[in-house]
């Protein structure tokens, strides 16, 4: 019988008929048998057969997570091929490939693709590798779709060249792959902790790497919790990748982004299973650091094209820009009757909750302190350059764009205890933030689309849909 974990958002008040859980959160309204099959899985994480459709229904939406099968249909060894995209620029960058290889070599099949690198990777003949060398670079997306070509097992697990995992990780995240339609499954990428004096960057890439996806587990999709994996290490499905045309070779960043969208728009599954842990080599300069922010905020404009409404900048609810915006201005009397009316409105579409009030009060207040959150990071990652215009002629625009400078940075720093002080990690942040948000005004410039600056406002509640699930 099939295992499950619940999400850390499963919350059934007063183990009754109404489930919240969720990413957006949502609320499910169970019958007798729903309930049933929801404190069976409360209790020891199975579900009967019957109840397929409502778990179904539940891991589509982010509410449950199956946990590694142990007999069913799992890709073997023999099953997986591996593909190694590389751009070569010193004899490290080989010698680390070399290195992966040889962790890997029980595999059936590598694919090495030279993506034209200055410093050519050698043949390796009478082996299982393939060493394909492109004769022009044209970005890690034509790179992986070449080394496809050379594939011929049912799955594929790409892996950047500058990524340490082990035969052992890859076999582990196999265990995972017991979701229909399962498309991507990636493992959780954490920064290599090495700690040398002065290795203020490996610290900070420690809590705050763009390729970490946190420790929970996760239905990946657009405007959820997890809205993408990066592929610095992913074990995917050569048929479902075939079927939406493999990666967009137009793209030079974001493509593993773009994929991940397309598959789940047709229909696929893609997840994200942090059990399992590779790591990445981190930046070692600012600059490496703010070129990498910036390619990543390039792409949003060219992501914003094809994916009309995913790259918003900001997703929140017009009550909680409304509470905001009054406090901002200086009326947070104003802005604390916004919140009291929303919690009171709440309570009367959501009547059929127990205790309405009480939930209702609480689903209020964490959608203002997380929209607060999110505002704020709007105003430091994307909009820093008009926020910035705004406090050179406005005292009160300067305190607004100083909070949301600091205290959100603060505290991250006081949750996640990085081993570096809070000044390091705060300007750190700052550079993070603003060469993410430079290279998407960059790609907005040359790209003459502008959704990725655009926020996306909603009536309340924000993040939730009522959305009935009965077992039928």
């Amino acid at each position: 019988m099939q295992r499950y974990s619940l999400d850390n958002s499963w919350r059934r008040p007063k183990k009754g008929n109404v489930l919240i859980a969720g990413s957006p959160l949502r609320i499910f309204r169970l019958s007798t048998a729903g309930q049933a099959i929801a404190e069976s899985l409360e209790q020891n994480g199975e579900a009967p057969s019957s109840g397929q459709l409502l778990v179904t229904r539940l891991v589509d939406a982010g509410a449950l997570h199956p946990l590694p099968s142990l007999e069913g249909d799992v890709p073997a060894l023999h099953d997986i091929s591996i593909v190694i995209p590389l751009l070569a620029r010193s004899e490290n960058d080989v010698a680390r490939v070399q290195s992966l290889i040889a962790e890997l070599s029980t595999f059936p099949h590598v694919v090495v693709v030279d993506d034209a690198s200055p410093l050519a990777f050698p043949e390796m003949p009478n082996t299982n590798v393939t060493v394909h060398r492109q004769e022009v670079n044209e970005g890690p997306g034509a790179a992986r779709n070449a080394g496809l070509t050379y594939v011929s097992t049912s799955h594929v697990v790409f892996i950047d060249s500058d990524v340490q995992c082990t035969h052992e990780d890859i076999c582990e995240l196999a265990k995972w792959w017991n979701v229909p339609q399962l498309a991507v499954l990636a493992p959780r990428v954490k920064s290599l902790n090495w700690f040398q004096s002065g290795a203020a960057l490996a610290a900070y890439e420690e809590v705050r790497s763009p390729l970490d996806m946190g420790a929970l587990p996760a239905r990946v999709r657009a405007g959820t919790r997890v809205s993408y994996v990066p592929s610095a290490l992913v074990l995917c499905s050569v048929k479902a990748l075939a079927a939406v045309g493999n990666f967009d070779e137009s793209l030079r960043t974001g493509e593993d982004v773009d994929l991940l969208w397309r598959l789940d728009a047709a229909g696929y599954s893609c997840r994200y299973e942090p059990s399992i842990e590779v790591h990445h080599l981190p930046r070692t300069t600012i600059q490496q650091l703010a070129q990498q922010r910036m390619g990543y905020g390039e792409s949003a404009a060219s992501l914003a094209q094809k994916h009309r409404g995913a790259l918003a900048p900001l997703r929140v609810s017009g009550w909680s820009t409304g509470v905001w915006t009054s406090i901002a201005l200086g009326f947070p009397v104003i802005g604390g009757v916004v919140a009291a009316g929303t919690a009171v409105a709440l309570s009367r579409k959501l009547r059929f909750l127990p205790d309405a009030e009480k939930e209702s009060a609480r689903l209020a207040t964490l959608g203002h302190l997380h929209a607060g959150k999110q505002i704020a990071s709007a105003v430091t990652r994307v909009w820093w350059p008009i926020a910035l215009l705004l406090a050179l002629v406005s005292r009160r625009a300067r305190w607004a764009l100083c909070l949301a400078a600091f205290v959100p940075a603060l505290s991250d720093w006081w949750t996640t205890r990085p081993h570096l002080d809070p000044v390091r990690y705060t300007l750190l942040r700052w550079v993070d933030d603003m060469s993410y948000g430079f290279g998407v005004w960059k790609g907005v410039v040359r790209e003459g689309n502008y959704d990725a600056l655009i926020p996306e406002l909603s009536s309340w509640p924000s993040n939730m849909q009522q959305k009935p699930a009965t077992e039928v």
